[in-house]
């Protein structure tokens, strides 16, 4: 991934901690306190500054009450009909049959 890439990557990631953090009802305190990390350290991730290690991600989604592709992705950018054709046309993909097939295995 290029650096402008992850930059992004943090950036979203951040801005979606966020929103769910303060849809929670929670201050970064308090969610620093749940998921055991330090304030500063969750700070820095909702700025986009860090990324979090794949345990305090999983922690801060599950403390958030999402799922962790949640924090990467905005349903609400898309309706429904333009996601659903976006899964037909990756099916259609022999390359993403299997990544998308796992995925759903993880979700049952």
């Amino acid at each position: 991934m290029q650096d402008n890439e992850a930059a992004k990557l943090k950036k979203i990631l951040g801005e979606r901690i966020k929103y769910f953090r303060k849809k929670q009802g929670l201050s970064q305190t308090q969610l620093a306190e749940i998921v055991n990390i330090e304030m500063k350290s969750l700070s820095r991730i909702e700025s986009g500054h860090n990324y979090p290690q794949c345990e305090n991600l999983v922690a801060i989604a599950r403390a958030l009450k999402v799922a962790p592709w949640q924090l990467y992705f905005d349903e609400t950018e898309k309706d429904l009909e333009m996601m659903k054709q976006e899964v037909i046309n990756a099916l259609e993909d022999k390359d993403k049959i299997f990544p998308l097939y796992q995925y759903l295995a993880y979700l049952r």
